[in-house]
């Protein structure tokens, strides 16, 4: 198959659901977090797929550790399922979690985290019914709108080197701070600052 057939193939394919919910954000997206955000500790991404957010956070002078249930990425340095982790691996959470378990994701990390949970969702998650009675119970701290909307093809897609167009859904920051009680922060981030 000609490189062009192989692309177009690809092409048609390119938004099916990957079977293991393994999407991939721009750098800037993990870059920008840590601008705004400061840490305390290091940083842990239990679903580090290609290793983006730990080489933002690494690049941002933070210690890192990563972990998957496959290992895509020389930042994964242990294969588990992070729902069943019963210990942190750094003081502070931060992902790009599979989004068919990001509820589960977020209620484990705040159950296991002594510092800051970060987690790169939807933005409609702010107004789904059932997560607008969870959120008053937990420390969100802030919320970073992501502009212009990141584009967060299948895995595959970045590993064939295909150059995503823009994105169609709105994404953000959600950032919880363990001991926090108030009103969540919400504010804008740009690609370029």
């Amino acid at each position: 198959m000609s490189a062009v057939a192989e692309k177009k193939e690809l092409n048609a394919h390119l938004w099916e659901r990957h079977p293991e919910d393994w999407y991939v954000e721009p750098y800037w997206c993990n870059r920008r977090l840590f601008e705004e955000e400061a840490f305390e500790g290091g940083i842990w991404d239990p679903s580090c797929g290609l290793g983006r957010v730990l080489y933002s956070a690494d690049a941002a002078g933070y210690p890192v550790t990563g972990s998957d249930i496959v290992c895509r990425s020389g930042f994964c340095d242990e294969l588990f399922d992070f729902r069943t982790c019963k210990r942190p691996r750094a003081r502070n959470i931060v992902s790009n979690p599979p989004f068919s378990y990001a509820e589960l994701f977020v209620r484990h990390a705040l159950g296991i985290a002594d510092g800051k949970v970060a987690f790169l969702l939807p933005l409609q998650w702010l107004a789904s019914e059932t997560r607008a009675r969870f959120f008053p119970s937990t420390p969100l701290r802030r919320v970073y709108i992501l502009s212009p909307r990141p584009s967060m093809p299948p895995g595959p897609v970045i590993e064939a080197n295909v150059k995503p167009g823009g994105g169609k859904k709105d994404f953000a920051w959600y950032v919880w701070e363990q001991g926090y009680e108030g009103t969540p922060e919400l504010k804008f981030m740009h690609r370029e600052g």
